[in-house]
């Protein structure tokens, strides 16, 4: 294996040999030793960060690569037999669901947009913070990966939209009036609703007192829009399809990096007169890797 490191730090060139780690300092007491200690999470957390946004960059790419193993896998036919059959039930009951919803005035589906919306976006910082607090790593891991999935889940969204025009229950034009200009499917604020009540409920392992108010959150936020006559129920079900989707594959992959921690390319590297940040990619040649103990390896640093 060939390991390629780029150091940047404001220190001049360093010795073609890494130099040796410092020895961590001892740990302050007192209120001085807050600030260092968030910092050092902090820290923590922007490695992780880059690190797993690398990775499921690596993973989105070379997914193609990977189709004939989901193809052997049952449980990929089990959800997709699933998926298809709520968004199915979804459009047959687009029609009575949406006369159920106009029921509910206006001023009262605004509130269940928002409030669903406060509580879920609350408990993710909560979350955050609690572990940021109490050092749990894996809460702060949750709650950034809820922050990606979120973002992730509005881009699909937004492609879905322009790929599959529909007019909104408003327009009076029915259901399955599709490719006319229109924008009702899916619904871009109900998708990261149930991305994030997705990211909360299996941080908790999925116990029903978490996921069952997580998914109501999101299921208000959804009503709410059905209530202001703006989408149809099978918009609501492939949000809620798109959400939890993209955040069960990021958890997926953040789970599997963490099993191969040499994936991992961020790491703070001690140069003379400084310290800065480096960045490393492996490079695999079959022909020179033979064994893991036969594997060559080099390195380059670089400092401005």
């Amino acid at each position: 294996m060939l390991e390629l490191s780029l150091s940047l730090a404001g220190a001049p060139f360093a010795a073609a040999d890494e130099p040796a780690p410092t020895a961590a300092p001892p740990p302050a007491s007192g209120l001085g030793s807050v600030p260092g200690i968030v910092g050092g999470r902090l820290y923590s957390d922007f490695r992780w960060s880059v690190n797993n946004f690398e990775a499921d960059g690596e993973d989105i790419v070379k997914s193609p690569c990977h189709v004939g193993e989901l193809l052997e896998n049952p449980s990929f036919y089990w959800t997709t037999l699933a998926a298809g059959a709520a968004l199915g039930v979804g459009f047959a009951l687009d029609e009575p669901a949406r006369r159920a919803a106009r029921e509910i005035s206006h001023k009262d589906a605004g509130h269940l947009e928002s409030w669903g919306n406060v509580a879920l976006w609350s408990s993710t910082g909560a979350l955050y913070l609690y572990g940021l607090a109490f050092d749990d790593q894996r809460a702060r891991e949750y709650g950034l990966t809820a922050l990606l999935t979120t973002g992730t889940s509005s881009l699909i969204t937004g492609g879905v939209k322009l790929a599959f025009g529909r007019d909104r229950p408003d327009q009076n034009q029915g259901h399955w009036k599709w490719f006319a200009g229109g924008s009702s499917f899916v619904s871009s604020a109900t998708t990261p609703a149930f991305a994030l009540a997705a990211d909360i409920s299996e941080y908790a392992d999925n116990r029903w007192y978490v996921a069952v108010p997580a998914y109501t959150a999101a299921a208000a936020v959804g009503l709410g829009r059905m209530g202001k006559d703006a989408h149809w129920l099978s918009d609501i079900v492939g949000s809620a399809l798109i959400g939890v989707g993209t955040t069960e594959l990021f958890l997926h992959m953040h789970a599997m990096h963490a099993a191969d921690p040499s994936r991992y390319r961020v790491f703070p590297v001690a140069v003379r007169g400084g310290f800065g940040l480096g960045v490393s990619v492996d490079f695999e040649r079959s022909a020179t890797r033979q064994s893991p103990d036969r594997a060559q390896r080099g390195s380059i640093h670089a400092a401005n």
